[in-house]
């Protein structure tokens, strides 16, 4: 069976009916299913924007799988990993009558580490004795080491570094319990399997880290299938570039302590070094604390003689624990590791504080002593084109937004693809009758201090008209809790980010059809509502990024010295594939209805503002307040 054949499979609609119920035949799934499956038999690229309720999943899963192929998938996040896994690759494997081999594989802190909880065990000063306890049981029953079966390792707690290795301190083949690690056996499984799926950071950490054991995964195969692809220009660039966090430097010294520790205790002076290597982080970052602007500043620009002071000793106490591990490498493996790992210290925190033509250097600050220290490039483009190069065969873009002005263009130049296959296939819902536009006809300019009272003032005659459903999103925290203040004022009580994780605002909303939700970014994209619970979604105006970012400000520089427009070539198409997302919150399902408000004015009276609208759906629009609530108050919940 080859791709096209899988392709074919959708454009049998009872066929189809049979293995899905409800399946109503699409033609640009069946366009996207094509053109997927050209790619990956000819082992050629292409770039696809799938407009929301395409049917993208399975028009990359039908072709792919049915290749015959060893196939790559990567996507945004965990959560989708496992809804690929879980949902779509059996559905898709069941379509077919195949039974593909699939395995999910994660990033090495998503499993556990013996070694290291062996560690933990043994450090008297560690407070969380029943936790662990408790870690030890699961990990004498799990069959995976994925800490997800546990609890959630991206919540931040203090528990998972001290279980969990990195590449810094995994002491690879040297561990004593190589054989039993949850990490090599992931690897394994996945150079076995037909399918792995995988995330970009994964992906990128594959394509530039070239860790011990994942630069087998491409060469292995004939297919990378890309999905969110939206998402890979910024990830792109953390790869791509450096960075150093107080955070690695405070592991590392505790590693150090517990390992001087296991060998007797006999090196004073080292662990006098390493006290010092301690008390200097902690004055590198009190001295960026005295900086309240230090996010907006390359390094180089500080100008500031406490933080320069502060860093040039924080880079002589490195070196200092450097030399001091040299002569003790041989007398334990975990000794030689941490020789290493002070090698890389010293090398990555002289490149992180290097600016030149093509990198930005930059410091993020991190809690209330925390920080990372970031060199980025400019531009991803020629390492990304440089890296996919190394694997030959087929890769396949796709996203809901990757279009601007219904050209790919921008995206396929940001991620260098050069003369690539594209397609822009747009939605099948029909805006035309269940959706609206409205943009407020007389509103102050953004810039106007009287802008944010407006778009509250808007936003609360539209919310009573709806009767709640709705979506607030915002385009900063200041905005987010001026508009939860205003509504509050008015007797309402939104949920609002920050008062709870995402997953618990969610599903608050989820449970009762009158919320009102109040969010910025992280509720932009990624979120699915769907039917009547969700028939308004409120933006407060167009989301252009913030020119004070260093990484900004460098680009747009570097761009017009080199006879370009920083605002049309970059920050405009930018915002418009930002807005999308948003967009794409309101329509989710054939049936769903709703009314998009878009308050900025700037969507309809600025220049540039036709580019924009013409990357969004064809959504007839109103300027007048009461259509906008007429069309509201016709809604109804479908039966």
């Amino acid at each position: 069976m080859t791709a096209a054949a899988g392709a074919a499979t959708l454009a049998d609609a009872h066929y189809m009916a049979g293995k899905l119920a409800g399946y109503t035949p699409r033609a640009v799934q069946t366009q996207m299913a094509d053109a997927v499956a050209t790619a990956i038999d000819d082992g050629s690229r292409v770039a696809i924007e799938a407009g929301t309720g395409t049917g993208k999943t399975l028009a990359y899963l039908l072709p792919a799988l049915a290749s015959g192929q060893k196939v790559i998938i990567s996507t945004a996040t965990r959560h989708l990993q496992e809804q690929l896994a879980d949902k779509d690759v059996p559905l898709a494997c069941d379509i077919l009558g195949r039974d593909i081999h699939t395995t999910v594989l994660k990033g090495r802190s998503n499993y556990l580490c013996l070694y290291r909880l062996e560690q933990a065990e043994q450090d008297t000063g560690l407070y969380e004795h029943a936790r662990l306890r408790r870690v030890r049981e699961w990990a004498n029953r799990t069959r995976t080491g994925d800490l997800g079966e546990f609890g959630d390792p991206g919540d931040g707690d203090s528990l998972w570094p001290r279980i969990t290795s990195t590449t810094d301190n995994c002491l690879g083949r040297e561990c004593p319990l190589y054989e039993q690690c949850w990490v090599v056996a992931a690897r394994r499984e996945a150079l076995q399997a037909d399918v792995v799926i995988i995330n970009h950071h994964l992906l990128f950490a594959d394509l530039t880290l070239r860790e011990q054991g994942f630069g087998e995964l491409l060469p292995d195969a004939d297919a990378v299938i890309l999905d969110e692809a939206h998402k890979l220009p910024d990830i792109a660039g953390h790869f791509f570039g450096q960075t150093l966090s107080g955070r690695r430097i405070v592991d590392f010294t505790r590693d150090a302590r517990l390992e001087l520790e296991s060998l007797g205790g006999d090196m004073p002076a080292l662990a006098e070094t390493l006290e010092q290597l301690v008390s200097a982080e902690q004055g590198f970052a009190n001295a960026l604390a005295r900086n309240p602007q230090r996010t907006s500043r390359a390094w180089l620009e500080l100008a500031d003689a406490v933080c320069t002071q502060a860093r040039d000793h924080l880079a002589d106490r490195l070196q200092a624990v450097h030399d001091g591990l040299e002569p003790l490498a041989e007398r334990s493996d975990p000794m030689t590791a941490l020789l290493r790992r002070a090698a890389e210290l010293v090398d990555t925190l002289e490149r992180v504080s290097s600016n030149d033509a093509d990198n930005v250097s930059w410091i993020e600050p991190r809690g209330q002593s925390g920080w990372v220290w970031h060199n980025t490039p400019l531009d991803v483009s020629e390492p990304f084109a440089r890296a996919i190069e190394a694997f030959p065969g087929a890769w396949v873009f796709t996203s809901a937004t990757l279009a601007v002005d219904n050209s790919l263009r921008y995206f396929c130049a940001r991620m260098g693809l050069g003369d690539v296959a594209r397609h822009v296939l747009p939605s099948p819902f029909d805006y035309e009758n269940n959706a609206r536009l409205y943009v407020p006809a007389r509103m102050p300019l953004p810039r106007s201090d009287a802008y944010a009272n407006a778009v509250a003032e808007q936003a609360l005659a539209l919310i009573r008209a709806a009767g709640g459903g709705a979506f607030l999103l915002c385009t900063s925290y200041r905005a987010l809790n001026h508009h939860a203040r205003m509504l509050r004022a008015a007797g309402l009580e939104p949920l609002v980010q920050g008062q709870d994780s995402r997953a618990a605002l969610l599903t608050s909303f989820r449970q009762r059809q009158d919320r009102v939700l109040i969010g910025t970014s992280s509720f932009w994209q990624g979120v699915d509502v769907r039917g009547h619970g969700l028939r308004l979604v409120i933006i407060d105006k167009l989301p252009f990024a913030a020119p004070g970012h260093p990484v900004l400000a460098a680009r747009f520089k570097a761009i017009e010295q080199a006879g370009g427009d920083a605002f049309m070539d970059y920050s405009l198409p930018q915002a418009a594939i930002n807005l999308k997302q948003g967009v794409g919150r309101l329509i989710r399902g054939d049936s769903d209805r709703g009314l998009l408000a878009i308050c900025d004015p700037r969507l309809l009276n600025a220049g540039y503002g036709a580019k924009i609208r013409n990357s969004l759906p064809a959504i007839p629009a109103t300027r007048q307040l009461q259509e906008a609530c007429e069309f509201l108050g016709s809604l109804e919940p479908v039966a």
